[in-house]
């Protein structure tokens, strides 16, 4: 009888424990704000703020890196910054993950819109409800967020960084020939260049007509498994031209990483493009 009690019991401290809300895991030295921006059709942008350990006893002011698609990115990027700042590998930094935090098919399509300079009338005609807001989030970044991160927080935005993956990847590309002083280093990751007819290839070289130098930090890489029109083929012409070109006051990097895929390449890439760009 006593045995068969103390299941019993157990049997109903298990259910109960199951049944009690459990903690929410969290990010140490994060907080986060929103942002309704009038540029972007008043979307409200969810603003992740990843910062220094020793921040708080810091009178310094810190580079800023700007992690696109950070509904996905935030963590890892927060996580691998932290990991080399550790080892003293990169620049402390203040981590800035732009998230729209309303789901995966809300994140899949709004980042179209605003990573995207024009539409696609070629290969993503009707793919995406929204495109070519590129310009729009350009505004919304020069003249909502900066002025809030610099009003908010120690936030050097003299060298800032932006780091971006895929679409986030061509807006990165798009900005650094449309409008390159919003940024001192790019971290471009499997950018995907063929949009449009390889219409940022195109701009770069209409750039280089009429600009000698490039003072950027510019990252660029690519899994040798990705995909070959969408991804390589375009990401390796754009690496020869800026070679070819031949910018003054450049610092220009660019790998393959053998067997990486468009997705697992991130990590891999995240991590070298961080030490490259913001390496002490």
């Amino acid at each position: 009888m006593r045995k068969l009690f103390i299941f019993i019991w157990c049997c109903i401290f298990t259910e109960a424990l199951a049944q009690t809300p459990k903690p929410l895991v969290y990010i140490n030295n994060t907080e986060q704000f929103t942002i309704e921006s009038q540029y972007v059709n008043g979307e409200t942008y969810t603003i992740q703020i990843g910062l220094p350990e020793d921040y708080n006893d810091s009178k310094t002011t810190y580079p800023v890196l700007i992690a696109l698609d950070g509904d996905k990115t935030f963590g890892i990027t927060k996580g691998m910054v932290d990991w080399l700042l550790w080892s003293k590998e990169i620049k402390k930094v203040i981590t800035v993950g732009i998230t729209y935090n309303k789901g995966t098919d809300a994140w899949w399509n709004k980042r179209a819109r605003d990573y995207s300079h024009c539409y696609d009338t070629l290969l993503a005609k009707g793919w995406f409800k929204e495109m070519g807001g590129a310009d729009n989030f350009i505004k919304f970044l020069q003249l909502e967020l900066f002025p809030t991160l610099r009003n908010n927080y120690k936030a050097n935005l003299d060298s800032a960084a932006i780091m971006g993956i895929s679409f986030g990847g061509m807006f990165c590309s798009y900005v650094l020939f449309k409008n390159p002083d919003l940024f001192y280093r790019y971290i471009i990751i499997a950018p995907s260049l063929v949009w449009n007819d390889n219409s940022i290839l195109k701009l770069e070289n209409e750039y280089s007509k009429t600009h000698t130098k490039l003072n950027k930090n510019i990252y660029i890489a690519y899994g040798s498994l990705d995909n070959k029109k969408w991804v390589n083929n375009p990401t390796n012409e754009i690496i020869s031209n800026i070679q070819t070109h031949n910018y003054e006051n450049i610092k220009f990097h660019s790998q393959i990483f053998e067997g990486e895929t468009h997705i697992s390449v991130f990590s891999t890439a995240l991590t070298n493009g961080l030490k490259k760009t913001l390496g002490n």
